[in-house]
């Protein structure tokens, strides 16, 4: 069987296909970073199995006309870091997130976007929609995209393996909310495999009963079986009398051998911003080999501190479903041993991913501040020696205004781009991409590696 977790990676989660990005990153997901022995996965990053993970963007770029048109820019790895020369531009217009995984079961992974029906400088042409699109992994790279043979308008939120037969599904979260919205939709399941003209194995139904937002998707409580969770924003605003039968802001579903279960959500999951929700995230945080939730909020907020301030909740994954074992830890800008303090657009936590940087064998935390001084920040987490997760008496802190950068937007979970079997971290800056390599020495470095945003397709922002 194969476990693999997609997850929307940041912003505050729409219900029409909208493009999400509030909260810095890249928009994308790749499987969750374990296998079922425990250890951590490999080759989950790297579209042509040349032995190093390679980079993907969802990059804003200036359509004529003077709007933004948002592209897919991958960026190749290789031993001495990013590929600037390999690099490649997908040019029409693409939401998140980015879903990465093994859909036609040929060994490479391979990468899924949703293409928005607009094209750049262009009005949408009528009857267009938002369709999912397949890039099929190989020895050169990726292919041109493939459409989702899905009829109509497919998003795809999540990448899973939800009946345990092995072969990756696709998960559509359709539109709307209310059940009295003429315009909803109901979601799908795309079950794989998949052929190589996007066709999957069989198409279901699924009406998700939540209140829009993303999915997170995982395998949350060890049993082979991928698991899904959907959040969003409550269906109406704190003025607005709620209906007799909201539809909730969490739905939870277990995977099982007939497809996803319905199930009760977890407690603890404080995503809320004060304009909406993040999406949690996944990451087998503390090494045990379940899955465990990454749940960004705003945090307790004070006169002092201010709105949005942000805390990361870990929700650990169990055998009785995230949750259920060990207590839910905390972390933010107050934790003792993280730098700084909390502010109020600080975001701490909108953003974080597991990796082994120090290359202890546990798995390492990275969690970025987005509104840190309104240029950026991500810090690390070393995982502790005795496998008991996150040690932040030992994390260290990479601020975009000390070293002299205008922004940073960390791009989360890390990937081992140099092929040294260390996780680094790729960062976007408005000059380009800076590369972070983990290693024993002093993380993060001190002289990151810059590669320029023109030399790999993308806008240099003033």
């Amino acid at each position: 069987m194969m476990g693999c977790t997609a997850l929307l990676l940041t912003g505050c989660a729409g219900n029409d296909g909208s493009r999400d990005g509030t909260a810095g990153g890249t928009g994308e997901s790749r499987p969750a970073p374990r296998d079922r022995d425990g250890r951590s996965e490999s080759g989950t990053g790297d579209f042509d199995k040349d032995g190093y993970d390679d980079f993907v963007t969802v990059e804003a770029n200036r359509a004529s006309g003077g709007s933004w048109a948002w592209h897919v820019v991958v960026v190749p790895g290789s031993k001495s870091g990013l590929d600037a020369a390999r690099a490649t531009r997908y040019s029409d217009v693409y939401s998140g997130p980015l879903l990465r995984g093994d859909l036609d079961g040929d060994g490479f992974t391979d990468l899924v976007a949703t293409r928005e029906p607009t094209r750049p400088g262009r009005k949408a042409e009528p009857g267009a929609t938002y369709r999912a699109v397949v890039m099929f992994g190989g020895m050169n790279g990726l292919g041109k995209p493939v459409t989702v043979a899905a009829q109509r308008q497919f998003l795809a939120m999540a990448v899973a393996d939800v009946n345990g037969d092995g072969a990756l599904d696709l998960i559509d979260r359709g539109k709307g909310a209310q059940e009295k919205d003429p315009s909803r939709i109901p979601g799908r399941i795309a079950y794989g495999p998949f052929d190589r003209d996007g066709t999957p194995a069989r198409l279901v139904g699924r009406d998700w009963e939540a209140a829009g937002g993303g999915a997170t998707a995982g395998d949350f409580d060890g049993d082979g079986f991928d698991d899904l969770l959907f959040t969003g924003s409550p269906p109406y605003s704190d003025d607005e009398e709620p209906s007799s039968d909201p539809i909730p802001a969490a739905a939870y579903f277990r995977g099982s051998p007939d497809g996803p279960v319905p199930a009760a959500p977890p407690e603890g999951l404080d995503n809320s911003l004060e304009d909406g929700a993040l999406t949690p995230l996944a990451g087998d945080v503390d090494g045990d080999g379940i899955t465990d939730l990454l749940v960004g909020g705003g945090g307790i907020s004070s006169p002092a501190e201010g709105l949005d301030a942000g805390q990361l909740t870990i929700v650990y994954g169990a055998a009785g479903g995230p949750g259920t074992g060990r207590r839910n830890t905390v972390y933010d800008q107050e934790t003792p041993g993280i730098p700084g303090d909390s502010q109020g657009k600080d975001m701490f936590g909108a953003v974080s991913g597991t990796g082994d940087v120090n290359g202890d064998g546990h798995p390492d935390l990275v969690v970025t501040t987005p509104g840190e001084d309104k240029a950026g920040r991500f810090t690390l987490l070393p995982g502790a020696t005795d496998g008991s997760g996150p040690d932040p008496s030992r994390a260290t802190a990479f601020d975009a205004a000390t070293y002299g950068w205008e922004s940073i937007s960390a791009s989360l979970p890390p990937l081992d781009i140099n092929g040294d079997r260390y996780a680094d971290v790729v960062a976007e800056t408005p000059g380009g991409l800076l590369l972070f390599p983990g290693g024993k020495a002093e993380f993060p470095a001190r002289d990151p590696k810059l590669t320029g945003a023109a030399k790999v397709g993308m806008d240099v922002r003033d």
